[in-house]
């Protein structure tokens, strides 16, 4: 919790070291996924990830990217029963690349949805640190998307229908 405590600080105080260069958005997809698959197995919760071919590179920390994609299923997985899934899947925007995580887990009420990438912030209050995590990586999450120029959002359709987390990364400029 320390840990994650410090590292938000510093992203939002933008004192982060980013390595920001194009990225192919299906590398960190790919290594997000692998890191979380046994979780997903032993649950028995389905990962589903799709990056089109051809997808535009994004520029970004590859490893930052990878950790928030990490933090975001870790949140899906602990929100999506035994028999439910989990899909990644990666668009292109006008503007940027897009990395959509929706779950079939419990959904997210309406007065909720702002709230979700605040410190500490639990949908369901009976939920400890012990059972449901620090509390701190969605909030990570947004301060690292924003530092690498993107934005981040929850949409649900409310309570028992699943919640998709979606992040937009900005792609290099070309020419000048």
């Amino acid at each position: 919790l320390v840990d994650d405590l410090r590292q938000l600080s510093q992203a939002e105080a933008g004192q982060l070291a980013l390595n920001t260069v194009p990225v192919s958005p299906a590398e960190p997809v790919r290594l997000a996924v692998e890191r979380m698959l046994s979780h997903f197995e032993e649950k028995g919760v389905e990962l589903r990830s799709t990056v089109p071919e051809g997808s535009p590179p994004v520029l970004a920390d590859a490893d930052r990217v990878v950790q928030v994609l990490t933090n975001v299923l870790d949140n899906a997985l602990r929100h999506t029963p035994a028999g439910g899934w989990v899909a990644v899947v990666v668009g292109a925007g006008r503007d940027g690349a897009t990395f959509e995580v929706t779950d079939t887990g419990e959904g997210i009420a309406l007065e909720h949805l702002p709230h979700v990438f605040e410190r500490f912030y639990r949908t369901d209050k009976s939920r400890s640190r012990e059972g449901g995590g620090s509390g701190v990586g969605l909030a990570i999450s947004r301060a690292l998307v924003e530092t690498m120029g993107g934005k981040i959002w929850a949409e649900s359709p409310g309570p028992g229908k699943g919640a998709t987390l979606t992040f937009t990364l900005p792609v290099p400029r070309t020419g000048s």
